[in-house]
């Protein structure tokens, strides 16, 4: 279990640094809202997720099927809507308290701690539920 949770971390990595980049390129460079941005950052992260973790984090050598598809998409979009939920959360933070930020990129400490914690639903989600061994 340590050895696949150091590489779904690995995987988290490479899935944050897209989620990150897309995210940012749709807001600084093309002025999208953060929440949509966020829609569509996460949403491709999750299909790197869902192949690198299948693949090569939990050695899930079966063809793909629509069932633990589904179910990886339910989980994906439940981490979506916590995503979304704590970005909005936290910007509704930066509203109420400056903090002494004098930055337009203050979503990305609201992303990086909803990261954590979705990251942490998303592994057990995909260890015990996408896929668990039979």
């Amino acid at each position: 279990m340590i050895k696949q949770l150091a590489k779904f971390s690995i995987t988290g990595i490479i899935n944050t640094l897209i989620d990150f980049g897309v995210l940012n390129l749709l807001v600084q460079v093309f002025s999208w809202s953060v929440l949509p941005a966020n829609s569509i950052s996460f949403s491709l992260a999750v299909i790197n997720s869902y192949f690198l973790n299948k693949y090569w984090t939990f050695k899930d050598k079966q063809p793909i099927h629509v069932k633990q598809f589904s179910i990886f998409l339910g989980v994906s979009i439940i981490g979506l809507g916590l995503s979304n939920l704590l970005i909005y959360e936290g910007l509704e933070l930066f509203k109420i308290h400056d903090f002494g930020l004098n930055f337009d990129w203050h979503y990305n400490i609201a992303k990086a701690v909803s990261a954590v914690i979705v990251l942490l639903w998303n592994f057990l989600a995909s260890k015990f539920w996408v896929f668990h061994e039979h």
